[in-house]
């Protein structure tokens, strides 16, 4: 086991191969030893030949000390079986699925979750993430395994590492997170973008990039199919996310259509579930949060805003399967069921089971009125739709928030202040 953090020490791959290595030197290599022998032996499985030559090498007994030397024939047979076994070995590893991923901005929120689940099947994963909205907790279980490496790198800086799978993960998706420093969101989901592509140019992978439902702005259509263009106020408080998601998907395809990238691009709709910010800003942890304090619940605006809201053990499931997919235009990852907030707000209110009130106040601008994603390529090409019910997940969400505020002092969770801040009613 690695001593540091992220070290790497064999692959998987490798102690995979080295073990049936072993396994069929134990039960297919006999050595024919000549006649002066009394009997053959097989090597035992803890047996590490070093060196072929060995096999040449004399048997001392105590009482004659006289040797027999092997032919050079039997020498040449051992060679030879040795590299039978050798070419066995390598068009097993042809046949043994596997994948080498990078999960840009793979210590946040729903990166983290993917990163639990490449982990369990088998795969190295490289986490790349700068820990602006990502949190070291959310991966550190993950430290000290072999297969699991961690680097800190902004990804508007240039990343030289060999992979064959790029989740591109990496942005800040809440607008407290995002509108903080509208001008480095851009940068991220631009020249991060460019440099992500520019990367599996280099080494040949598949990227996936992760869109979201923000590109359909206001829209005026709904629900929202893919092939709807959208309605996006350029120049408004939310344009530096719409806006830097919409050139995003512009740049996978350019360096598609050039270049040969093959990517995926995924628009992710409203996802909830543990390991959320608590002062993200979005709906969801700001009623939990209310909720769970017996304050207040505020809804912004009338409250008859509708979201489709998707937990996210659902979203990673999608993203694998969009990943491991022959589909290459953009596809909706999101959940068809359609809840008002308003409609959300007593839902959570009921789960919480606390008596707080529920009041309106001034809408925020450029919210979204409707959202509500139409699924179906995602249905036809994926055979993907979400499992997770909205009770459920909320539960388990719920459950995680009561955990964190248990560990608050004064409203402060490990350092993060936890403030009441305007829901924001999106984003994927």
């Amino acid at each position: 086991m690695p001593q540091n953090p992220g070290e790497h020490t064999m692959s998987f791959r490798m102690s995979f191969l080295a073990l049936l290595y072993k396994s069929w030197i134990h039960t297919e290599l006999l050595i024919d030893y000549p006649s002066g022998y009394a009997h053959a032996e097989t090597f035992k499985s803890d047996d590490f030949i070093d060196d072929v030559d060995s096999l040449a090498k004399s048997e001392k007994t105590s009482r004659s000390k006289t040797k027999s030397v092997v032919e050079v024939g039997g020498l040449e047979e051992a060679k030879e079986r040795i590299r039978q076994l050798e070419a066995k070995l390598r068009s097993l590893d042809a046949r043994i699925p596997r994948a080498f991923p990078d999960v840009t901005g793979g210590a946040g929120f729903v990166g983290s979750h993917l990163v639990d689940t490449l982990m369990r099947a088998g795969h190295e994963v490289i986490v790349v993430d700068n820990f602006f909205t990502g949190r070291k907790q959310n991966v550190e279980h993950w430290t000290r395994h072999e297969n699991f490496e961690l680097i800190h790198q902004d990804i508007v800086n240039p990343i030289f590492i060999e992979v064959d799978e790029i989740y591109h993960l990496a942005s800040p998706a809440s607008p407290p997170h995002y509108m903080y420093n509208p001008v480095k969101t851009i940068k991220t989901n631009t020249i991060g973008t460019i440099n992500i592509l520019g990367l599996a140019k280099r080494v040949g992978a598949k990227v996936l990039i992760a869109s979201t439902s923000e590109v359909y702005g206001d829209p005026e259509v709904h629900p929202q199919p893919e092939t709807y263009w959208g309605h996006v106020n350029p120049i408004g408080p939310r344009a530096c996310y719409d806006e830097g998601k919409r050139i995003a998907e512009t740049l996978s395809y350019a360096y598609a259509k050039h270049d040969k990238v093959v990517v995926r691009v995924a628009r992710i709709f409203n996802t909830y579930g543990p390991r959320m910010h608590m002062d993200d800003g979005r709906v969801v942890s700001n009623f939990i949060l209310q909720a769970l304090r017996n304050e207040t619940i505020t809804v912004y605006g009338h409250g008859k805003q509708t979201r489709s809201f998707q937990y996210v053990s659902d979203l990673v499931d999608g993203l694998i399967a969009l990943m491991n997919s022959n589909y290459t235009q953009p596809i909706n990852i999101g959940n068809p069921i359609e809840h008002s907030i308003e409609e959300f707000a007593f839902i959570i209110k009921k789960l919480v089971g606390g008596s707080n009130p529920i009041k309106r106040t001034k809408a925020v601008e450029d919210d979204p009125q409707r959202r509500k994603p139409d699924i179906t390529r995602a249905r036809l090409h994926l055979n993907w739709e979400p499992k997770v019910s909205l009770q459920v997940g909320l539960q388990r969400t719920i459950a995680y928030f009561r955990q964190e505020l248990q560990h608050s002092v004064g409203g402060i969770v490990k350092g993060r202040s936890i403030g009441n801040r305007k829901e924001d009613l999106n984003p994927g």
